[in-house]
Parts: structure tokens; sequence; C-alpha cells
């Protein structure tokens, strides 16, 4: 997301409660200074999904399935997001482990790429946030997901992968 415009100090406007502060708690620019956005953009959340506190208008497939992002889920399994998907198409979960001892789709920079970016350099990964904020009264539910899988024993095994190729 290299087009975020970013909090701008001078839109702290008013000394006294606003009409958006006395129905969610808080001035949208407190909302817009935590979040590096515009205090437009929070209006806009407003406006558009009827919350301040939602990012997007529906999840992600990862968030939706797993309630994680893409970059969540390939950091605590130390594998590429193009391996994830592979395995997502192949096995129809991404935390069933590859019967194969292949051990290429690691999150391990290759030598003969030294010169490349590493995929978590890319900005396509660098603004990946959970659709939701904290502050949203769905967001737990929707975190609770990723507790229908098995994570902690295949988390385990891909560190172990990594350790044994280190």
């Amino acid at each position: 997301m290299p087009y975020k415009t970013g909090f701008i100090k001078k839109q702290k406007p008013y000394e006294s409660v606003t009409k958006f502060e006395e129905k969610w708690g808080e001035p949208a620019w407190k909302i817009a200074e935590r979040e590096n956005v515009s205090t437009t953009t929070i209006h806009m959340r407003v406006h558009n999904y009827g919350t301040p506190y939602q990012r997007k208008q529906t999840p992600s497939r990862w968030e939706a399935k797993y309630g994680k992002t893409i970059v969540e889920i390939c950091n605590e399994l130390y594998i590429h997001p193009v391996a994830l998907a592979q395995r997502e198409s192949i096995h129809k979960n991404v935390y069933c482990e590859d019967t194969l001892s292949n051990t290429n789709n690691r999150n391990i920079k290759i030598p003969k790429y030294k010169d490349t970016k590493h995929w978590t350099e890319l900005a396509h990964y660098q603004g990946d946030r959970f659709w939701l904020m904290p502050e949203h009264p769905d967001y737990q539910k929707e975190r609770d997901r990723c507790l229908k899988y098995n994570c902690e024993y295949h988390i385990k095994l891909a560190k172990q992968k990594v350790s044994d190729i280190i």
C-alpha cells in the first residue's frame, strides 16, 4: 500500500465535543493518528461501512478462512506467500504439511537470488493489516476462526524443518 497519505497533524480541529466523538467515544483525529491515515479516511469508513473501526468491506480469503492475514500465516509457517497459495490449492488447508521433504519453499534467502528483495520487503505485503480494528465489536469473533485449525503442531513442524536446514 505505497499510496498512504499518513496522518496530518494540522487536522486536530475542535476543542469542543463533535457529533463523531459523541457517537464513537473518541475524535476522528485520534483514530486517524493511531492508524496513520487522514481524518477524511476515518470519516469515509463511517460513510462506507458504518463504523470507523473497519478497514475493508470484506475480509480477504485468508482472513475469512483462517482469521489471519497472509503475512501472519507466512511468518508463523516460515513459508513464501506463493508456496502458501500452492499448499492451499493442493491440500485445501495451509496447515497441512507436505509429505515430501521438499524445503525449497521455506522462508530462506537462497544464495542464487541474493540480489533480489525478500518477499517481506515488497510493498505489496508491507501494509497488510487485518480488515477489522481491535476496537470493532466483531474483532474477536473473526480472530477466533484460527482456533479451528491445529496450528501449534504445524508451526512446531515448520520451525523444526527450518532449524534442520540452517
